[in-house]
């Protein structure tokens, strides 16, 4: 059957593939070299996520929108290894083997000539969460590697990035991927190997954004060709991340989530308040850098303002955005939030919208309910 679809022009082979489940593709790219370079090109949409245990998975994938319930198993033991959706869109969850944690006794010449010798690792939570981050982004490069140059979106969950991920992102998808979303938090996991208090802030600043972005002595890697970006509780500076930014000038949609680079810096850049001094002249015609965005979320962010807006009310009407100005400049934007940001009163964004912005959709920090709010429930469970 291989060497009858071998003979077919490339593009029928492909519509063939991508009503085949993944491990079909996976069994036809085996078999020669040239459906091997067909089974890739296969590859478009790839959702991959590594996890401990399969109930963190399904509750990642769940609050993610990768599966919906009724894709879930009777038993968590039955849930999706791997699930397609129309086309060549796979979401992919992997489980990674376990090894149990065994205490180091005292340094001997017998323990390190054991045969299981490479299972023993120390049991502190730092060390042992640095061990799972390397092992997520040991399967999740190696995809990369291989399908990256074929891919238009990619989204991948696990607890961190590293240099070994961001490598294979900046010099596999550097023009084609349209689409990245890196999800990091899930405060979900409470057992473990992650302490809980891990989730509420965002993961360690890294070297590794810099392959990704292609900035430093890595300037000739880098993503270009983004249009959404989706970065959840990421340790990526306000530098960093407006490089990112400037190197994908055709952004629409931003969201960030617990996200370290959402400070000030970036935010007032991104508006058009202040200028990278290597490029002045990246505001002219009066355009913000971030002009292109119709959809810019900030979620569970607590570091955008610069100063206290407690008195708001005080506030002039032309002034009353003081703090975030840089909102003015994001002209085509159609969604902005701000959900769960601390320091920002929904009032405050409440009436700097209805006076200034005009943005048709906008998420406010907190709502506020009333005493006599009445509640609703499903009249199934009633």
């Amino acid at each position: 059957m291989s060497d009858r679809l071998s003979s077919l022009p490339l593009e029928i082979v492909l519509q063939i593939l991508s009503y085949l489940p993944f491990d079909s593709v996976l069994a036809f790219g085996e078999t020669c070299r040239t459906n091997h370079r067909s089974h890739i090109l296969c590859l478009r949409c790839l959702r991959l996520g590594v996890f401990e245990k399969r109930t963190h998975s399904i509750i990642s994938c769940l609050q993610a929108g990768w599966i919906k319930a009724d894709q879930v198993g009777e038993e968590l033991g039955e849930a999706f290894p791997i699930e397609r959706e129309t086309g060549s869109d796979y979401t992919i969850s992997i489980i990674r083997p376990k090894v149990k944690p065994v205490k180091q006794p005292p340094p001997s010449k017998h323990l390190s000539k054991t045969k299981d010798a490479k299972l023993r690792y120390p049991t502190e939570p730092p060390v042992m969460q640095e061990h799972i981050v390397r092992t997520q982004n040991r399967i999740f490069s190696r995809v990369v590697n291989r399908y990256g140059p074929s891919l238009v979106k990619l989204e991948f969950m696990a607890y961190d990035i590293d240099i070994e991920s961001a490598m294979a992102l900046g010099t596999r998808c550097r023009y084609g991927l349209r689409h990245l979303a890196l999800r990091f938090e899930h405060q979900h996991i409470r057992d473990g190997h992650i302490k809980p208090s891990t989730w509420r802030y965002p993961a360690p600043c890294s070297v590794a954004w810099n392959l990704l972005t292609g900035i430093g002595q890595y300037k000739h890697i880098g993503i270009s060709g983004l249009q959404t970006l989706i970065l959840e509780r990421s340790g990526i500076t306000p530098w960093q991340l407006t490089m990112l930014v400037k190197k994908n000038p055709n952004l629409t949609v931003l969201k960030l989530k617990t996200c370290h680079g959402a400070q000030p810096d970036f935010l007032n850049w991104l508006g058009g308040l202040e200028e990278d001094p290597d490029d002045p002249a990246e505001t002219v015609n009066g355009y913000a850098p971030g002009y292109r965005l119709e959809v810019f979320w900030l979620e569970n962010c607590h570091e955008i303002l610069t100063h206290p807006v407690d008195d708001y009310e005080d506030f002039p009407k032309e002034a009353c955005d003081s703090g975030l100005e840089w909102v003015r400049g994001l002209r085509n934007l159609k969604s902005l939030s701000f959900s769960k940001c601390m320091n920002i009163p929904s009032e405050y964004v409440e009436r700097a919208n209805k006076l200034i912005w005009k943005i048709p959709d906008v998420t406010l920090p907190f709502y506020n309910y009333e005493e006599d709010t009445p509640i609703e429930v499903d009249p199934t469970f009633l």
